[in-house]
């Protein structure tokens, strides 16, 4: 029995090692306070990127992101900081929720790209504004050309890392929600099933030592092992 105690035993903890090492590769620590947006084809004299956001929102909006605007060299009169249309707006210039923290539209760098800053986490950014463009921009935030538009998912669980992409007039947004529900819930539970198993278990052994020790204690008090010698 003991050695069936300990094979449990040696098999529980071979389990939990194995279930809390797939959570740890698993696991999701996405940046939420950083938006990231990959560049394909852009037009000649592309400066940057602007992200444009459908709706309003009064927790997020400005009348000029004037940070922003002296990173980037665009006064409140350049076309992005301006364009309003089908209820489109600039996420940097019209709104207070992103600061502009780096731009690479150089080739030789490899895929071109833009990062954001969030001062608001970006799930809850994208469960507000629900649709968004890409507007490619000039040195004086003229308008070079602008995606399509895109409709992004909402999330109401977890912390959703979302890959935005705009290459000439195609924008996607893929939403990566982190790890299947299974693993978040699903695995920490069996451990747990696994845990109260093996631990009933050990009870029980104990308990039936217990009893079997008790009754050969009774059994010597009572006589019965000498009479069993005599005869």
């Amino acid at each position: 029995m003991k050695r069936a105690v300990k094979a449990l035993i040696a098999v529980y903890f071979s389990l939990l090692m194995c279930i809390f090492g797939g959570t740890a590769a698993y696991a999701w620590d996405a940046d939420t306070s950083h938006l990231h947006i990959s560049l394909g084809k852009v037009p000649d004299e592309t400066v940057f990127a602007d992200i444009l956001l459908k709706g309003s929102w009064s927790k997020a909006e400005t009348d000029f992101m004037e940070s922003n605007g002296k990173l980037l060299g665009i006064i409140r009169d350049s076309e992005i900081a301006k364009y309003s249309k089908d209820g489109y707006t600039s996420m940097l210039f019209k709104h207070n929720c992103a600061e502009f923290q780096e731009c690479d539209m150089t080739a030789e760098n490899g895929r071109k790209h833009m990062i954001f800053k969030l001062d608001i986490p970006s799930d809850e950014i994208f469960n507000h504004f629900g649709s968004i463009k890409v507007a490619y921009c000039g040195k004086e935030g003229n308008i070079l050309g602008i995606t399509d538009e895109v409709r992004i998912k909402k999330v109401f669980w977890g912390k959703p890392a979302y890959n935005i992409s705009a290459d000439g007039n195609t924008l996607t947004c893929d939403v990566n929600k982190g790890p299947p529900y299974f693993m978040i819930v699903f695995l920490p539970v069996t451990a747990a099933v696994l845990f109260f198993t093996i631990t009933a278990a050990v009870i029980t052994v104990k308990l039936r030592k217990r009893i079997q020790t008790a009754r050969s204690i009774k059994r010597i008090q009572s006589g019965e092992i000498d009479n069993e010698r005599k005869e």
